[in-house]
């Protein structure tokens, strides 16, 4: 005789086996995914790309939000550096900060910008040397701070002028990099 509880018995353990063997997979190909670390945020090339006359030598961010850059020049002449901004973007209007230290401003008018007292006596950088600039970088929210291995991507600028030439001051965006929190 047939039987259409067993019938319906059969037809749900069916289902639920077939939806449990695909939820299986899934979870297996996730748990692979995942092990390979393709949602990894360390992935993101670490570079920093120069202005031309400019030259990267090493750069990273600390967890506090602190960049710190080794950059050489080579204008032709000795630059005195007198202020630096780092954003994580462009001003809409123009070639300047959009968060941050905005008007690329000194030691002396902003230190807040400047970690350690970074930047307190200016820095001055020779024709084919370079030195280190600290600057703290800044994104939409505030000061970029982040954990460990995540990335930065952002911008430098700084604020010079020639050593021969003290009165005219150039603020130029230097670098363009990606950098991973340390």
């Amino acid at each position: 005789m047939f039987d259409l509880h067993a019938v319906k018995l059969q037809a749900a353990l069916d289902f639920m086996v077939s939806y449990g063997i695909a939820i299986l997979i899934i979870t297996i190909a996730l748990y692979v995914v995942f092990s390979l670390g393709i949602f990894n945020p360390k992935l993101a090339s670490i570079v920093c790309t120069p202005a031309p006359s400019y030259i990267c030598e090493s750069f990273s961010i600390s967890t506090n939000s602190t960049f710190t850059i080794l950059l050489a020049q080579s204008t032709g002449g000795t630059i005195d550096v007198t202020g630096a901004a780092c954003s994580s973007a462009p001003n809409a209007t123009s070639d300047m900060p959009a968060y941050g230290n905005v008007h690329v401003l000194n030691y002396s008018k902003a230190p807040q910008y400047y970690p350690n007292n970074a930047m307190q006596n200016g820095i001055t950088i020779y024709s084919d040397n370079e030195s280190t600039i600290q600057v703290y970088c800044y994104n939409s929210g505030g000061e970029a701070k982040n954990s460990l291995g995540y990335t930065f991507t952002g911008y430098l600028w700084i604020n010079y002028t020639f050593s021969n030439l003290p009165s005219l001051h150039y603020i130029t965006r230097v670098a363009s990099f990606t950098a991973s929190y340390t």
